[in-house]
């Protein structure tokens, strides 16, 4: 963690990177006891956006009143080598493939959508788990997830995802490192 003081300001500014190499991400079903895929990342990349629009009215040609205007979906986009994937059963472990396209290993599992009627989508949880004593677990859950664009880079060994959630922001819940 990165600690910067402003000498002039009245508060302490606190910068910290989340190392990779501490996340887990886990992909789940919807299942009461969710099927999941737990895959440790290397190297590489996890991110989102969140995006708000905003109507803005005019009174004769004059900025007046802000609406909140429609929702819009999560945007969501990881690309990484892993160090290993694994599951609750050792015989059963999907790739992160099959677990993002319901197919193979995963073909039995269950949307997280509450509408059988969409497309299948899956919850994704990154569990940051610093090492450092006194620090935070953060775990952050993209729910209904459903993959838009997956790409794979065999010299690499990585894989790279795009995709958006049925909802507008993750869900983020701390709790003291153990």
């Amino acid at each position: 963690m990165k600690l910067m003081l402003l000498a002039s300001a009245p508060f302490i500014n606190t910068f910290a990177t989340i190392d990779l190499k501490k996340v887990t991400m886990k992909i789940k079903d919807g299942t009461t006891t969710p099927n999941e895929v737990e895959i440790k990342i290397g190297e590489g990349n996890f991110s989102w956006t969140e995006r708000v629009e905003r109507d803005y009215e005019l009174d004769r040609g004059t900025l007046d009143t802000v609406r909140n205007g429609d929702e819009t979906p999560m945007e969501v986009r990881f690309d990484f080598k892993w160090e290993f994937i694994k599951a609750k059963d050792a015989d059963s472990v999907p790739t992160i493939e099959e677990a993002l396209k319901k197919i193979g290993k995963a073909a039995s599992w269950t949307t997280t959508s509450s509408d059988a009627c969409e497309p299948y989508s899956v919850d994704l949880e990154l569990l940051n788990a610093p090492a450092c004593t006194g620090e935070q677990n953060e775990t952050i859950t993209f729910p209904d997830f459903r993959y838009e664009e997956l790409a794979h880079d065999l010299r690499n060994a990585s894989i790279s995802c795009n995709g958006r959630c049925n909802a507008t922001v993750p869900t983020i819940v701390r709790s003291t490192a153990s």
